[in-house]
């Protein structure tokens, strides 16, 4: 998959084998890591033999590709259109946040095993490490375009990024994996970052009814 280009994962049907198979090892690479997990221990989660298995990924590389893409295509997508809108900075952030952290709070596949440095400094992740780079390029944007506007305090935009991560995969910890949302959590998270940056935080209860609306016209659309 080329990153940023518009491009789209397959669609998944997780009743298919196809769709059992990435939940089983989305699970396990989350629970033993990346080199603790075989294809065979995927296929006897997913109560199938290795063959079977092969059949939809040629490897377990293959697998853990399809997860990331999953994950991280629709993120950048996202992050593209917060660049494109008619909106502040500060609007972008904190919408781009709390729509990452409701997207991976209720992805049925577990996302706590894929972002793991040594792992995807491996020669077959190349894409997924240009794919990265690149959500990092546009987040930082974001941050950058806030303070040089005079939205946000100074600061490294590389350090909000990786704060901001660290609270994103918290929350995922702290929810356990995929599973029911706590409602308040995506907001929750956006207001702690950007509450952190604002110069003016007389702005933040606007920026909030900002993202909550902008939340319910993005739910009433997926569920058409």
């Amino acid at each position: 998959m080329k990153y940023g280009q518009g491009l789209q994962p397959k669609p998944v049907d997780w009743t298919s084998t196809r769709g059992r198979i990435l939940l089983a090892a989305s699970v396990l690479f989350a629970q033993r890591g990346y080199f603790g997990t075989s294809t065979r221990d995927i296929a006897e989660a997913v109560q199938i033999r290795q063959p079977s298995l092969f059949h939809h990924f040629q490897a377990k590389h293959e697998v853990f590709r399809a997860l990331v893409e999953l994950d991280l295509g629709p993120s950048i997508d996202r992050m593209n259109q917060r660049l494109g809108e008619q909106s502040t900075w500060a609007e972008k952030l904190h919408l781009g946040i709390a729509c990452d952290v409701r997207e991976i709070l209720v992805q049925p596949f577990d996302a706590r095993g894929l972002y793991q440095d040594a792992v995807l400094a491996l020669d077959e992740f190349s894409d997924e490490r240009q794919g990265i780079a690149l959500f990092h390029d546009r987040f930082e944007r974001v941050v950058a375009g806030g303070c040089e506007a005079g939205e946000f305090v100074p600061f490294e935009p590389s350090f909000v990024l990786r704060a901001t991560n660290g609270v994103l995969f918290e929350t995922l910890r702290e929810q356990g994996g995929p599973g029911r949302m706590r409602q308040d959590r995506p907001l929750q998270a956006a207001d702690f970052v950007v509450r952190s940056l604002l110069v003016d935080q007389s702005r933040l209860a606007a920026i909030q009814d900002v993202t909550r609306t902008r939340l319910r016209e993005l739910e009433m659309t997926n569920a058409r």
